[in-house]
Parts: structure tokens; C-alpha cells; sequence
């Protein structure tokens, strides 16, 4: 199935499942078709998926059916809400008005640090290219010159980083996007993270709300997150994501002058 159709079955999917229906006016809508085009859609995906949607007389629309599964989307509620913020970015990437029923607002993107086209252009093409780069990196003390090959992004923190082989320390590092004053092609050969043990190496993290806090915070923090048996928030990630997992849950929180989690 080609992308464009399941772009629209997908965007048919979340208006079943999340919206109130759908109408062949409002998929029109959002991906600029033709009304008989948009019918089109809807009738193919009920031909494929016949025991998900029906139509609503008294609605004048295509609503779910009561066991409606998804085929195209994942159906957790924090999926839906990254697809908004997705959405909300794209929209304000495009310079388009967002066709997002639900009103959406980043406050996050506006504390980002600014980020420099040219020394990120040049390397985003190294990563996608697979070439290594020389950097000049604004490091805490001083100016670093680095010849890097880029293999992975990361957002954590609320900023941007890119992960690779670093060809002086001759290890795999993080470096923040922002912090790359300059960044040019190296004639050096590119290494792959295959090597990465870091980034390949799963593992599991565990914590729990720290006794230190009051009951209440306790009782809301194991409200918010899914903790087991024994009160612990399992995390599932790569080790090399592990140094931001710790570092936003075991920071101190000036509100109680402890961290709110620690680790299992």
C-alpha cells in the first residue's frame, strides 16, 4: 500500500477512534482532495476493514464501531498526544495553520536553544550520507576541533544532540547541536555504531518516589506513572539514553530539596 493511502487511513483511524467520525468533507479537508477522491478512501477502508466503521444516519457521519480496533495507529493515550505535538510542529515547520481539531501549545520549544543552519546542514548530510565531519564544539572551557562521525539523533533535555564516534577521544560521545560552531566534510573514514555498545545494549531502570517527599506528592507521582508490584517505574531504553533518564528523574527538586525519584 502505497504512503499517501495510509497516511489518510491513519488520519481516518484517529478521527474514528479519538474524534467523533469522520465525513468524507473532512478528510477532503486535511489532505486537499477532491470529495469524490476522499469517499474513496473511506470506501476502500471499509471494504479492507468492514467490522470497524459504520455510518451514523441521525450523525451524518462514519463513526467507529463498538469493538473498533485500530490497524494503522497505536492506540495509548500518550501516543495520541505526541501524534498532536507532532502534528502542532509540523504545522508550525510548514508555516501552516494547524488542522488539528484539538488546540495544542509547546511551551517547551520556546526555551530550546538556537540552533545554526549551516554547521547543523553539514551534519545532518554526514549522518545521512554516512561521512565523517570536523567540528569546532563550544565546550564548557573552551573551542574543541573534533573529527566525528555522526551515526544517531537524541532529544533530551529539551534540546537536540547528536551521537557518534569521536575519532580523538576514540570513543562514542554525545554532542549537543547547538554548541557546534562550525562543522565542515573530513577526508577521514566514517565509522558506523556498530561498535556502540552503549547504544546497543538495552537495559532495564527502575525507580521509585523518593520516602522523603510527602505522601500526597508520593501517591501522585505513582498516579502518573505506571509502577509495579513492588513500587518501582520500570524504564525500558538504550544504555546510552540512560544518563538522561537519571539526570531529569534523580535531579534535586528545589520545591522539596530532594530528587522525587530514586533508583530501585
Amino acid at each position: 500500500m502505497k504512503n499517501d493511502m495510509l497516511e489518510r487511513f491513519a488520519y481516518l483511524e484517529t478521527q474514528l477512534y479519538w474524534g467523533g467520525g469522520i465525513t468524507a468533507g473532512e478528510l477532503a479537508r486535511a489532505f486537499d482532495l477532491a470529495r469524490q477522491t476522499a469517499q474513496g478512501v473511506i470506501d476502500r477502508y471499509r471494504h479492507l476493514h468492514p467490522a470497524s466503521m459504520k455510518f451514523c444516519p441521525s450523525k451524518k457521519r462514519h463513526v467507529a464501531r463498538p469493538n473498533f480496533e485500530p490497524h494503522y495507529i497505536r492506540p495509548g493515550a500518550g501516543e495520541f498526544l505526541d501524534y498532536l505535538r507532532g502534528e502542532a510542529m509540523s504545522a508550525h515547520y510548514r508555516d501552516i495553520e494547524d488542522w488539528s481539531s484539538v488546540s495544542l501549545h509547546d511551551a517547551d520549544r520556546l526555551l530550546r536553544p538556537h540552533l545554526r543552519r549551516e554547521p547543523i546542514h553539514t551534519v545532518l548530510a554526514a549522518l545521512r550520507n554516512q561521512r565523517a565531519v570536523t567540528i569546532e564544539y563550544q565546550s564548557k572551557f573552551r573551542i574543541l576541533t573534533r573529527d566525528f562521525s555522526p551515526n544517531h539523533l537524541i532529544f533530551a533535555e529539551n534540546r537536540y544532540h547528536v551521537r557518534g564516534y569521536c575519532h580523538v577521544a576514540k570513543q562514542f560521545l554525545d554532542f549537543v547541536l547547538s554548541r557546534i560552531v562550525h562543522a565542515e566534510p573530513s577526508p577521514d573514514e566514517w565509522f558506523s555504531s556498530y561498535d556502540d555498545e552503549e547504544w546497543n545494549r538495552i537495559i532495564e531502570l527502575r525507580f521509585k518516589p523518593n520516602p522523603q517527599l510527602p505522601d500526597e506528592a508520593r501517591r501522585a507521582l505513582s498516579w502518573d506513572h505506571p509502577v509495579n508490584s513492588d513500587g518501582c517505574w520500570v524504564i525500558v531504553c538504550r544504555q546510552a539514553i540512560a544518563y538522561y533518564v537519571r539526570r531529569e528523574l534523580l535531579v534535586k527538586d528545589g520545591q522539596y530539596d530532594c530528587s522525587r525519584w530514586l533508583e530501585c
